[in-house]
């Protein structure tokens, strides 16, 4: 039995006020396909598409985020209980994720000057800067300050130079199809499955950190399914999530996510049948 059905819900993200996307229904099992705007390379169209091709005539799907929500359709959901990285400082949490792509120089200097003794770092610039400006931000920290800076410069080739002049912890996310080894002081692999597709072979002196694209909370729970470590998941973009389709909702609180199986686990009546 495959059913698909779409959810529309409202979102509190400063870039999408909607989400939109598709739920496969596979007998028993649900896999979420929610491309991101201005992230994945398809669109929800496109997804769309895809997927009632591959239902009704049982095509090879190559787009990620159906390749994701296909594989996740077949996977059974059990409950979670692992550290998760809260996105902006929050009581207790001990990892905190810092966005500082959106911010002047001299501001991003600032705030993580505020916090960088308070918590454990991840600092993420969303390839914001030029080189210049990252190297004038590495002149106020050493390599231990933070856990990794996560995509500091626009360009691949810039984001080599500046590891290789500042040895500081660098995780790579927009880059994730680059050759990794040229970044001499890469530290993590940022992985957002529903963009990626599936999760890449990750060599075992690098991190795994599991990251969201604003997916509901199916979503989510597939996401840190697939969690082959203990670091904090990064998947606090649930609290932007204003409704869900959970019947029982996740707990991102206490420096965790958590969640306990409920079976239903989908409430049907947030989902608009389409094939």
């Amino acid at each position: 039995m495959i059913k698909l059905y779409e959810y529309r819900l409202p979102c509190s993200s400063a870039h999408w006020k909607i989400r939109e996307g598709l739920i496969l229904q596979i007998n028993e099992g649900f896999g979420e396909i929610a491309p991101l705007p201005k992230f994945s390379k398809e669109t929800l169209a496109d997804a769309k598409a895809e997927v009632l091709n591959w239902i009704r005539f049982k095509t090879t799907p190559t787009l990620p985020s159906v390749r994701f929500g296909i594989a996740c359709a077949h996977k059974p959901l059990r409950s979670i209980h692992l550290p998760l990285c809260s996105l902006g400082p929050r009581d207790g949490f001990t990892t905190v994720k810092l966005k500082l792509g959106h911010l002047t120089l001299e501001s991003a200097i600032a705030l993580v000057l505020q916090y960088y003794r308070k918590y454990q770092l991840r600092l993420d610039c969303n390839r914001a800067w030029s080189l210049e400006q990252a190297l004038e931000f590495a002149k106020h920290f050493k390599p231990s300050d933070f856990i990794y800076l996560e995509e500091p410069v626009r360009n691949f080739e810039e984001l080599v130079k500046f590891s290789k002049i500042t040895h500081f912890p660098i995780a790579l996310d927009e880059s994730i199809h680059q050759n990794w080894s040229d970044v001499v002081s890469l530290k993590a692999i940022v992985v957002k499955p529903t963009v990626v597709g599936s999760i890449p072979p990750i060599p075992s002196s690098l991190d795994l950190v599991l990251s969201s694209s604003y997916e509901t909370g199916l979503g989510l729970l597939h996401i840190a399914n697939l969690a082959q470590n203990n670091l904090p998941l990064g998947l606090d973009t649930y609290r932007s999530m204003e409704d869900d389709i959970l019947t029982s909702p996740i707990n991102c609180s206490s420096g965790f996510f958590s969640w306990t199986f409920t079976n239903p686990v989908i409430n049907m009546s947030k989902l608009c049948r389409v094939l």
